[in-house]
């Protein structure tokens, strides 16, 4: 028979070998942070462009949005296919391009704080 100490230890060490899905991704140098960076359907995705104040975010993956102060927050669509979705924000007369992943299964949240 297991002992709780040994299961628990194997859940654990099971836990961190699964990638992190909550990492944000970056297009480029003062680009757009998405996080987290991959999402399902349905999900919410926090979009930012450091320095930019007000402008538009688009995407296939989610309705076309307002950017206020540099942040948005974005719902991904019912029905979105799995894979990379390109996000677009047009600010200030500048286009800002990221990515974020969009996936069908259930995702592990980060077990470690982001930087």
């Amino acid at each position: 028979m297991l002992s709780v100490t040994v299961l628990g230890g194997a859940l654990i060490a099971a836990g961190l070998a699964v990638p992190a899905a909550g990492e944000a991704t970056t297009g480029g140098h003062g680009g757009v942070t998405l996080e987290p960076g991959m999402a399902r359907p349905g999900d919410e995705v926090k979009v930012s462009v450091p320095g930019c104040g007000a402008g538009t975010v688009t995407s296939p993956a989610f309705a076309r949005v307002r950017l206020d102060e540099g942040v948005a927050s974005v719902a991904v669509r019912a029905g979105t296919e799995s894979g990379t979705h390109t996000v677009r924000v047009q600010c200030d007369g500048r286009t800002f391009t990221g990515a974020f992943r969009v996936t069908s299964r259930l995702t592990w949240p980060p077990l470690l704080p982001s930087r």
